[in-house]
């Protein structure tokens, strides 16, 4: 099969061809115009194969060539040392190493979803980041009273600041002019962030979602009335199918600690960086629920308190979460109940019925 490795960028594509026996056929760069790379590749005979290096538009390129070629494989940026560490980085060089690592079949591959699904994904993020901007706005008030008003001197007759209460109480605190033109910039931008989260909302009420697994997942704890994580789940996942065991989808998801082992020594440091962070906070942000609704995750939960603090045993009970949501959506079922942690482990743990 002829190999065509591409090195893709905003306003340039550079394409390398190979042959079925690995020797050059030809290479060029062209300008990013639609119907230049279309021509081209279909210029290329027989049957063949496209490489390229998964970047932020990689999906534009993929609907534009997937029908012009028997096999399209997307190439995971951080893998592909040869090219990240090469110490001759051109677009030909790179274009090539593509090929040649596609058609030694030591192409490290990512996962190509479909346009619905990365449409889907972008409009989750889009909330995602909306909400994260609404949390830095309320950081700043709290910073702002802070520095402005002693505890002691705020009405108690409510804990959130940002309730109905708390937030008439802002807006006749008195502050310093200054002080008070900055709070009522954030509490008009925190409304107006507000109002744009209910409205995405609402437009995802209205979306039909035809995606597999939605009802078995809806029965794991922590997950039956969070419809946004759960579709974040889901869309984050793609394909249940690309992940071999539970632990490879622990992985993806940010869930496993670093291991650094060797000869007799082995010892794990913080969670992994180089994950899917959408999909570990869409855990963790699930996992208080589960913990209140699953008797048996909430024993594991005391027993990995009480040995390492209430941050591990979150971090604990999120991979456990992911585990069953990975069998609950393998194997097409609804989830079974966490079974207890063995009584000489929570001997002294006080485990309530309620």
């Amino acid at each position: 099969m002829i190999t065509i490795g591409v090195d893709f960028h905003k306003r340039t594509s550079t394409f390398f061809v190979l042959s079925v026996d690995g020797k050059k056929m030809k290479s060029c760069k062209l300008e990013n115009v639609p119907e230049a790379i279309r021509n081209f590749i279909a210029s290329v005979p027989g049957p063949k194969r496209l490489a390229v290096e998964a970047t932020r538009s990689w999906g534009l390129f993929h609907n534009l060539t997937h029908d012009l070629v028997d096999e399209f494989h997307l190439g995971h940026p951080k893998k592909m040392k040869a090219i990240t560490t090469s110490e001759t980085k051109t677009d030909k060089k790179d274009a090539e190493i593509i090929a040649k690592l596609a058609h030694s079949g030591f192409f490290p591959e990512a996962y190509a979803s479909s346009v619905e699904t990365r449409q889907l994904r972008s409009l989750l993020r889009f909330r995602h980041f909306l909400v994260n901007q609404r949390r830095s706005i309320r950081n700043q008030v709290q910073t702002l009273l802070d520095r402005n008003i002693w505890p002691v001197q705020r009405p108690d007759s409510f804990k959130n600041i940002f309730c109905r209460r708390g937030l008439a109480w802002l807006k006749t605190v008195r502050l310093p002019d200054r002080e008070r033109f900055i709070l009522n910039q954030c509490l008009n931008t925190f409304e107006e962030l507000n109002q744009k989260i209910q409205t995405l909302e609402t437009y995802l009420k209205e979306q039909t979602f035809n995606l597999p697994g939605l009802e078995y997942l809806r029965t794991v704890p922590g997950f039956k009335s969070g419809r946004v994580n759960a579709l974040m789940v889901l869309i984050e996942i793609a394909d249940i199918n690309r992940f071999s065991k539970a632990k490879a989808l622990a992985h993806y998801s940010g869930l496993i600690p670093r291991e650094f082992s060797s000869g007799d020594k082995h010892r794990t440091g913080h969670l992994i960086k180089e994950a899917n962070h959408y999909l570990r906070t869409a855990f963790i942000e699930s996992t208080l629920a589960a913990i209140r609704a699953d008797q048996g995750l909430k024993a594991y939960y005391k027993q990995v308190k009480t040995r390492s603090g209430s941050g591990s045993a979150i971090i604990a009970c999120a991979r456990k979460l992911s585990y069953s949501v990975y069998h609950v959506l393998k194997e097409q079922r609804a989830y079974w109940p966490e079974p207890f942690p063995p009584a000489a482990a929570c001997h002294s743990l006080t485990v309530s019925n309620n």
